[in-house]
């Protein structure tokens, strides 16, 4: 019996349309070497299963404090004390929690898993132009389960996209260009030392990876997270418009517009999470045209 890679995910999305060309089924894998402020998935960011912990949906019911191993609940006088510090993610306190107060967010399947789900939807892939998104987290921090679902998903027919930050050595991207349609790269800030301040890394080798993967004939999405008052500049913008126009592998950009559904996820894993004003939609409609207007290539929606 073939043994397949297998790897750490938080999910697993059918029918996406907002994860490249067509119809598309998304795997969200675990683990990512930056640490942006205003993060819109925080339980990607650690390798491992963690737990979260939604005070309000809480009835303190004592069920989770029976059965967890290591004294993370105590439950007394109707209230729910959480020691996170003894948490070993075992995810018994999860399984027996009726209001989803308590989550396992992480769970290990083999590369071969992921393709049998995505194999179900195969003829939408085909209809739509659609396929599997490999994005995270960071797929490039679990290199070889990576590579394993593209390369299963080329040998079973279905089309595969990735999304990343750009900053892997251009060593491990080159070990995928054989089998990835497209890379929907993050361009996130055009300042390096603002970079590196609100993501913990410098840009050049994301600038680097992008000018390399065109040379090599690579499709390129560049998606560009806009947080108003941080990367709303003028500036940033611009450069968004010509990054379209001199690198040749770029089919386009796609504004990803800051939104707050990471603040609660946060707050619920232990941490203190950033926040900014979400745009208006008049306000995400300005970017873009200003972007046009500098010349930028708005993505069309497909491979071309």
């Amino acid at each position: 019996m073939t043994n397949y890679p297998s790897g750490t995910i938080f999910g697993l999305q059918h029918f996406s349309v907002n994860d490249g060309p067509g119809i598309r089924t998304v795997v969200f894998l675990k683990g990512c070497n930056l640490r942006c402020a205003w993060c819109h998935n925080p339980e990607s960011i650690a390798s491992t299963p963690e737990l979260l912990y939604r005070v309000g949906r809480c009835t303190a019911c004592g069920n989770c404090e029976i059965v967890c191993p290591s004294g993370t609940h105590i439950v007394e006088n109707a209230a729910h004390a959480f020691a996170r510090e003894k948490c070993n993610a075992c995810g018994a306190c999860a399984r027996v929690c009726k209001t989803v107060a308590l989550e396992l967010v992480g769970q290990r399947v083999s590369a071969m898993e992921i393709i049998d789900i995505a194999k179900k939807d195969i003829r939408y892939y085909r209809t739509s132009g659609g396929g599997l998104t490999i994005t995270g987290g960071e797929p490039m921090c679990q290199l070889k389960f990576t590579l394993a679902i593209a390369e299963l998903a080329r040998q079973n027919g279905v089309g595969v996209a990735i999304e990343t930050n750009g900053t892997a050595p251009f060593e491990d991207y080159q070990k995928l260009l054989p089998l990835i349609d497209l890379f929907l790269i993050d361009y996130k800030l055009t300042d390096p030392q603002q970079h590196r301040n609100l993501t913990g890394a410098g840009n050049q080798t994301v600038l680097e990876n992008i000018g390399r993967l065109s040379a090599a004939s690579a499709k390129i999405l560049l998606r560009c997270p806009i947080i108003p008052g941080i990367n709303d500049s003028d500036k940033h913008l611009a450069a968004i418009a010509v990054l379209t126009q001199r690198q040749s592998g770029i089919l386009g950009f796609e504004l990803m517009p800051y939104h707050r559904l990471g603040v609660a996820k946060a707050s619920a894993l232990g941490q203190t999470p950033c926040e900014f004003d979400p745009p208006s939609e008049a306000t995400k409609t300005a970017w873009e045209q200003k972007i046009i207007s500098y010349g930028g290539k708005k993505w069309g929606g497909g491979y071309e």
